[in-house]
């Protein structure tokens, strides 16, 4: 028998029988819906993450203060940080000294916290970060109006800000970013009000699965650090930083290498003596690569026991062509009597439940990207399958309908002609 004549009985046995077959199919659309959506929402989150990470600059490092264990190799958890054991200004001025051809941008940050921003009766919720001069370009935050933090207002301790259009748009509705500049605001937190100038507005805003790991960024206001460091509240306020953030220039071809030499530098001009801490850099591109390598793991092993019911369906597949073969026994012992050879009855009943597992493999990956697109744009990162993992979707489908189709069709392939014409 030909192929085609074997697909058009398969197909005609389905529809006659089409609850028994979307039964039959229902493992094989849960397992591949799952997986679809699961690798969907994944490649999605992932996506965000690595945008996140690239507008803080690839080509950066990161250094900060950890905790240095003992020559036991124990460490104090518990300890608090001393203000000797923070990066103080001192420390930075020797460093971009000392690396003044390799780096192009540097910021400090320390936050303030949460505070309200108003101007006349308008409001607007705000979280206060104080930022060096220049810090915002390092993470790719573009200031449409005005100017980032210079120098002459971070080291005067002037109460100037920057802020989001986002909050422009709140407090002075009638007004364009432009026309904002200049504008007065007071800012209420915790230990007090103050008054602030606007001197830029920024337009940088991240959601969606991104924004759960950031915070909204456009509520994000900047203000020099040492004005911060006034508004912390607490007697423990410290002088220094916990860490700095460096881009490098177009010099620093091998960024690890860069991040180690910055490490040593610190450690060894600065924290040979200190028994607690010591500094730690890491690079954008290794942060990146553990971030997306852990969400990787994560999808994949969801998608392991997503691909359970695959084998549950697997299984059904398994189950219904053993009582399709008994119900045609007569037929495949008629067959036979007629000459029809043992691989013409196998590669029947094998197209057959090819069919099926392809029929619900194609109604799990319509099912799966609905599912996933759906949950992509719920997280705010909007995304699709990819064509491949459709294609292996439907592929994988057709090799369970193989492994799992072959010992009934081998079965029916080695009945006895005489018995199974017997058969009632």
């Amino acid at each position: 028998m030909q192929l085609f004549e074997n697909i058009t009985l398969a197909i005609n046995g389905l529809r006659s029988n089409k609850m028994r077959a979307l039964l039959t199919m229902l493992g094989i659309i849960i397992g591949i819906g799952s997986v679809i959506a699961i690798v969907t929402v994944g490649d999605a989150m992932t996506g965000s993450v690595e945008s996140v990470f690239n507008d803080m600059g690839a080509n950066s490092i990161q250094l900060y203060i950890s905790d240095k264990p003992d020559e036991y190799g124990n460490t104090d958890w518990n300890r608090p940080y001393a203000n000797e054991d923070y990066i103080s200004q001192e420390m930075i001025d020797a460093y971009l000294e000392r690396f003044s051809e390799e780096i192009a941008a540097w910021a400090v940050t320390d936050s303030v916290g949460p505070g309200q921003i108003a101007a006349g009766r308008r409001e607007s919720n705000v979280y206060i970060y104080g930022t060096n001069a220049g810090a915002l370009a390092i993470q790719n935050i573009d200031v449409v109006a005005g100017h980032d933090l210079n120098e002459r207002e971070v080291k005067g301790e002037k109460n100037a800000a920057v802020v989001s259009s986002a909050v422009i748009e709140k407090l002075f509705p009638n007004l364009t970013p432009q026309q904002a500049l200049g504008q007065e605001v007071k800012v209420r937190v915790s230990k007090g009000m103050y008054t602030f100038t606007i001197v830029g507005v920024y337009n940088y805003e991240v959601t969606g699965f991104a924004a759960s790991m950031t915070g909204d960024t456009t509520r994000q206001m900047f203000i020099p650090v040492g004005v911060a460091k006034k508004m912390m509240t607490g007697d423990d306020v410290p002088d220094g930083y916990y860490a700095l953030q460096v881009k490098g220039t177009s010099k620093v071809t091998d960024v690890q290498k860069f991040a180690e030499r910055s490490e040593q530098f610190f450690n060894r001009t600065f924290y040979r003596g200190n028994k607690y801490v010591e500094i730690y850099a890491q690079n954008m591109d290794s942060m990146i690569q553990q971030m997306t390598g852990m969400m990787g793991t994560m999808k994949l092993a969801i998608s392991v026991i997503a691909a359970i019911s695959l084998l549950v369906g697997g299984i059904g597949v398994m189950n219904i062509m053993l009582v399709s073969v008994t119900e045609r026994t007569r037929e495949i012992g008629t067959r036979k009597a007629l000459g029809a050879k043992n691989s013409a009855i196998r590669v029947q009943f094998i197209v057959e439940s090819i069919i099926i597992c392809m029929i619900g493999g194609v109604i799990g990956v319509l099912t799966g990207t609905t599912l996933g697109r759906l949950g992509s744009v719920l997280l705010g990162s909007p995304g699709w399958p990819s064509l491949l993992s459709v294609f292996v979707a439907v592929g994988f489908s057709m090799a369970i309908g193989v492994f799992f189709g072959y010992y009934p069709a081998n079965k029916a392939a080695k009945l006895d002609p005489i018995e199974a014409l017997r058969y009632e």
